[in-house]
């Protein structure tokens, strides 16, 4: 085996220059470059609503908080709660250092979707992509974590992208602009999301080979699973010049 090749294949960091952009955007086939465009006029829509309200979007996030507390989890009070309705999102904005994080990282939104309630009553979810995003809210990095991050239900990437997807073509809660802002968001970076949810997967796979791992999943030496930059202006010259 190539070790060095062994080696890219089980690291966490997914490189995405311009050309894969393109790349995974033309192999989206038409009718989802369709749903990226729609997504990409509702995140400029979203943003001149940000302007024109004089906030930016991580502003709305963490309403009346000037300084936002480590640890905390901080939603917009019109945004829909973790109330188990099924197929519905759910979001949170966490601020702490994160491996892979840089330094104009001011912290990251954990993006859910509701899986229904258990026996017990008790909502059940899965946890979709984290976004790393800057001091204004504007998105940097995403990034997958373990199961014990999050306590969520684990499902496979497959499954994954399909919810998200579907969720990136709801209407937001509400009206609220940071839901819209966060489908918008899974709209247009829908190549990228796959891509860190199947890398996300392969590398769990690699570990579990021969059933040596049975503890993986709470394993807390694992936290950020995959991830790659993204930019709000690369992505959308790129879909400029995929779809004309």
């Amino acid at each position: 085996m190539n070790h060095a090749l062994a080696t890219a294949a089980d690291h966490p960091r997914l490189p995405f220059p311009q050309a894969r952009i393109a790349a995974s955007l033309r192999a989206l086939g038409r009718v989802r470059r369709a749903r990226a465009r729609a997504a990409a006029d509702a995140l400029v829509d979203c943003l001149d609503r940000f302007v024109t309200s004089g906030r930016v979007p991580l502003a709305a996030a963490l309403g009346d908080t000037a300084t936002p507390q480590a640890w905390r989890q901080y939603q917009p009070g019109g945004a829909t709660a973790m109330d188990g309705r099924a197929g519905t999102l759910h979001f949170y904005y966490h601020a702490h250092r994160t491996p892979g994080a840089s330094p104009a990282e001011h912290g990251h939104f954990h993006v859910f979707a509701q899986l229904g309630a258990a026996a017990d009553e008790t909502p059940r979810y899965t946890h979709l992509v984290a976004i790393g995003v800057d001091a204004r809210g504007m998105p940097q990095r995403l990034f997958t974590t373990n199961r014990w991050v999050t306590d969520e239900t684990w499902l496979p990437a497959d499954r994954l992208i399909a919810l998200a997807e579907k969720i990136a073509g709801e209407p937001a809660v509400g009206n609220d602009p940071v839901d819209a802002w966060l489908r918008a968001q899974l709209g247009v970076f829908a190549p990228q999301i796959a891509a860190v949810l199947r890398h996300r997967d392969r590398r769990m796979a690699m570990r579990q080979q021969g059933g040596h791992r049975p503890g993986l999943f709470e394993d807390r030496r694992m936290h950020v699973l995959s991830q790659c930059r993204i930019s709000v202006e690369r992505q959308l010259t790129a879909l400029d010049r995929v779809i004309h």
